[in-house]
């Protein structure tokens, strides 16, 4: 049924519902006054005179506007106002039970009159709400109220029209002004919960009609909504069949499918072969809350970063899937994960993935490989490949299944490095030079520590050097240069290496193993000057062989130089790897130094929403961290460049809405305000808080009169100007944040 809700019972709100229109559509009585008849169209005559022909476009809240337009109305028309609130009030959950109480008994004071706080149809089981509104509904209530109280006042003079839910809906979205509004949704839903989804939003429906359809989302939308219904309906008796139980389409097993349009995929473990290090480690992280990222085998080419993934346990028993979580890098090639085979210069191809949730197999209950082949045995459960893709039906009778395991009890997570890489880097092949670059927060350094860094470290010793550079950094601390030295009472100058020629000599001496350079900011420091002749000695063919006593060999063809301080003979060795990271806020990829550009690999990494996930507000509603990420990064590639936009990982540790404000507060309103220079008109742009009342602002401009400020002085020379003032952190709401990515009317 749509009615489902799997979150909580609002089984008393349809009673509501059901109350209303009992009493106050079929007859004209009231809500709340049973002995009073205020459903009439006389009373909503006068509230369509007082304030639907008397919209008060100006400044103040919603209750001010409307207590000034009631104000000369009679009691029982601030009643029914009371009681239209209430109605408008019923299906959106954003919107607390305490909040929605209080607007009702606001409106009926009006009258000189109290209402009972505690009367059964305020009660918190009836104003919990069914579903979120988004934040066009709060913010532009008004515009629903209006629609309301038109739709009620033609609704009374109709017969037969509440026996029929399809002619019922056809009549309200004729009606002027429906299709942007909300209630053309809603109030079906209220009034024929059976017939209708608890669905707010046109969008969501085409949506999930295109995601579990062949039907694209642009034919859908020349669709009428009658149409669209119809199919939903269909869409959820065919859903309901296949799965022997109610669904909701907001559950994740669903949801994945139309919301985000990502795919499942299978991977496969055998501990037999392959010993998963870092299996309590990662079992203890994901019941912490945390991600556990990992690089596993894949066969395929096809997931893409955030694709749904499973992980089943095979070969040994007891089998069955033992994780879940998400692609976090779409399918590339690196060395094999046998190092045997690594060493013979075989290569594979690999995923990396954040599971969510891993399991014990040894210890913690799984779903078996039994269940899943007597529940789907269409699909492939035991496949002799890593990477195989889940089909749809398959997929979310996994997820359910995986959902309904019972949680497992925490154990101490041991000392462990990450399992990604986790092996070095083979002696074979040429010189690694890299760049990796992208805006702040798409994982570049990341990328360093947990894909490079564990390559060039074992048990005997950490084989590389980490520097960053900045604008003093210079050719002295990076290659050879004089220092001084006190000694008994005299300073004395002697040279001494930089960490390129300190890392350079150990790699001589150690012709077997592979060494590497770290740079952080390569961008920010003078590359010019600081690499001086060595920008030609990195180059993949420049460099020298050595042999195991660090003598250059015979046979090589590899260039030296004297270098200026010390007058030694110096060359890069094979077997150095120089790895950087560049931040293209700080710097455009395009001014960096040419030499540099041309001896160096550069790999890009751009911000990936598709990586985040919802989390909820604290009061059951969602906040897609997905949208607000890609919402923000649209305005921010307008206004300034797609170099200047913000990474996913950011908001991608976020779990709760109270870190959620932390991170727009202490990360992301100075990385606006450094980007635009404190240009508080263009950071509001990022933040639509040009859309909104003053509420819902994280960044409110407030008009700074010339007059006021300079008495006496002349206006048209200093002109009046503005102050903005940023929120505090205490006071975001979710709604602040929604209307990032769900924008007014």
């Amino acid at each position: 049924m749509s009615r489902f809700n799997p979150d909580r019972d609002i089984s008393d709100i349809y009673d509501a519902v059901a109350t209303w229109r009992d009493q106050c559509l079929l007859a004209d009585g009231s809500v709340f006054a049973s002995e009073e008849e205020l459903w009439t169209e006389p009373l909503l005559d006068e509230i369509d005179q007082r304030f639907v022909r008397n919209l008060d476009a100006g400044e103040g809240d919603f209750l001010s506007k409307l207590k000034e337009q009631l104000s000369a109305g009679s009691h029982e028309c601030k009643k029914l106002m009371a009681e239209c609130v209430w109605l408008l009030l019923l299906f959106p959950s954003n919107v607390g039970a305490e909040k929605k109480r209080e607007n009702v008994r606001t409106i009926w004071l009006w009258s000189d009159t109290n209402l009972d706080e505690n009367h059964p149809l305020l009660d918190d089981k009836v104003l919990q709400g069914i579903g979120s509104g988004g934040t066009a509904f709060n913010t532009h209530r008004w515009r629903e109220l209006v629609f309301l109280i038109s739709a009620m006042r033609d609704l009374k003079r109709r017969d037969a029209i509440l026996d029929d839910p399809w002619a019922f809906a056809d009549w309200l979205s004729d009606l002027p002004e429906a299709r942007p509004r909300q209630l053309i949704h809603i109030l079906p839903h209220l009034l024929f919960p059976d017939s209708f989804e608890r669905i707010s939003s046109e969008g969501d429906k085409r949506r999930i009609l295109a995601g579990f359809s062949d039907t694209p989302e642009k034919e859908i939308r020349k669709w009428s909504n009658a149409e669209i219904d119809r199919a939903l309906l269909d869409l959820r008796r065919r859903l309901e069949q296949e799965h022997g139980s109610d669904i909701d389409f907001y559950e994740d097993e669903f949801e994945s499918q139309w919301k985000s349009q990502t795919r499942n995929w299978l991977l496969s473990w055998n501990p037999s072969k392959w010993t998963w290090d870092t299996l309590e480690a990662d079992r203890a992280k994901t019941m912490a809350g945390e991600r556990a990222d990992n690089r596993w085998r894949c066969g395929s080419t096809k997931p893409r970063e955030g694709d749904r993934v499973f992980l089943i346990r095979t070969g040994t028993a007891p089998k069955g899937v033992v994780a879940a979580g998400q692609v976090t890098r779409a399918p590339y090639e690196a060395e094999h994960w046998d190092q045997a085979r690594a060493d013979a210069g075989e290569t594979t191809r690999f995923i990396d993935v954040a599971f969510d949730s891993v399991r014990d197999a040894t210890m913690d209950e799984i779903v078996s490989l039994e269940d899943l082949k007597s529940r789907e045995p269409g699909q492939e459960w035991n496949p002799q490949s890593s990477g195989i893709e889940i089909k749809d039906k398959a997929a979310r009778t996994l997820e359910r299944l995986w959902k309904a395991l019972p949680s497992i009890t925490a154990a101490p997570a041991p000392e462990s490095t990450t399992g990604i890489g986790a092996t070095s880097l083979r002696r074979a092949g040429p010189p690694l030079n890299l760049i990796i670059y992208g805006p702040p927060g798409t994982g570049k350094t990341y990328r360093l520590k947990t894909d490079y860094l564990p390559r060039y470290q074992d048990e005997a010793e950490d084989r590389f050097e980490f520097v960053t550079f900045h604008q003093s950094y210079a050719y002295e601390d990076f290659v050879e240069g004089i220092r001084p030295v006190t000694e008994s009472g005299a300073v004395t100058y002697e040279v001494r290496p930089g960490v390129l020629k300190r890392l350079c000599d150990r790699a001589r001496r150690a012709p077997e193993k592979r060494f590497a350079l770290f740079i952080d900011e390569i961008n920010r420091g003078n590359v010019a000057k600081i690499f001086g002749e060595l920008i030609t000695l990195v180059e993949v063919d420049k460099r020298i062989r050595t042999d195991s006593s660090g003598n250059r060999m015979a046979n090589c063809d590899g260039l030296e130089v004297t270098l200026p301080y010390s007058g030694d003979r110096f060359g890069v060795p094979e077997n150095v790897d120089v790895i950087g990271t560049m931040n293209t806020a700080d710097r455009s990829i395009a001014l960096l130094d040419s030499a540099l550009r041309r001896r160096f690999r550069f790999e890009e990494l751009t911000p990936k929403p598709e990586l985040l996930r919802s989390i909820d507000d604290g009061a059951g509603n969602p906040i897609d961290l997905r949208e607000l990420l890609q919402a923000m990064n649209a305005r921010l590639s307008r206004l300034l460049h797609r170099d200047q936009t913000l990474g996913h990982s950011y908001f991608y540790h976020v779990k709760s809405f109270d870190e959620l404000c932390r991170v727009f507060a202490r990360e992301v309103l100075p990385f606006l305000q450094e980007a635009f220079y404190d240009d508080w008109r263009q950071i509001r742009y990022i933040l639509a808080d040009q859309t909104v009342e003053d509420e819902l602002q994280l960044v409110r401009a407030r008009t700074q009169s010339a007059a006021l400020l300079f008495p006496k002085a002349d206006p048209a020379e200093i002109g009046d100007g503005e102050a903005f003032e940023i929120i505090r952190e205490d006071d975001i709401t979710p709604d602040a944040i929604r209307k990032i990515y769900e924008p007014p009317e």
